[in-house]
């Protein structure tokens, strides 16, 4: 039987391999409609995974992780328009840079919504009907980085297949955009340790 944990207002989590994990009701992402084809990823109902990351049972999320979870939760709607403008400006080569291909090339990713059966995106919203929410991770934050601790939002993506696409988040600003689960902040360089000598 799973190990359970209870916050008083967010309800019971299971912990299930990389933290503590329960369903939430997140309406506003299922603007994110790309259906993947898959039976284990068809187009959301608005309900997706949330994860506290831990190294382990015996570490249950901190108030901090907690109240992060909360702004994310109340927010969610401005949140979906700040991922959809954030994309496409990454797709036309303006504001931050994600370094990730698609960055300046809209032309390439559009090609991924003629397999949707949809007209390439001419604006922010069009791009949500390319994404589809996979699960929501509370996560430590990086080394050196002031947002500590901070979301990834981990989606499938018509223009991204094989990696996915994951959206960092102080739950109100867009703090990154790259592939899930190598996500780095905007701006971020991670320090290099010396192995040898």
């Amino acid at each position: 039987m799973a190990a359970t944990w209870k916050h008083p207002t967010l309800g019971p989590f299971a912990f299930e391999g990389m933290g503590w994990t329960k369903v939430v009701d997140v309406p506003a992402f299922k603007a994110c409609s790309y259906d993947t084809g898959y039976s284990n990823a068809p187009r959301s109902t608005g309900k997706h995974r949330l994860t506290f990351a831990t190294f382990g049972e015996s570490d249950v999320p901190s108030p901090a992780k907690v109240a992060l979870a909360d702004r994310l939760l109340a927010n969610q709607a401005p949140l979906v328009d700040a991922i959809a403008t954030a994309l496409w400006e990454d797709f036309n080569g303006r504001g931050s840079e994600s370094g990730m291909w698609w960055h300046g090339d809209l032309a390439t990713a559009a090609k991924s919504w003629k397999g949707l059966k949809l007209p390439p995106p001419a604006k922010p919203a069009d791009v949500l009907p390319g994404l589809q929410l996979g699960r929501i991770i509370v996560r430590d934050g990086f080394p050196r980085h002031p947002a500590d601790p901070i979301i990834e939002l981990a989606f499938h993506a018509a223009f991204e297949e094989e990696h996915g696409v994951s959206i960092l988040t102080d739950g109100q600003s867009i703090l990154g955009v790259g592939y899930n689960l190598d996500v780095m902040p905007y701006d971020y360089t991670p320090s290099i340790t010396r192995r040898f000598g």
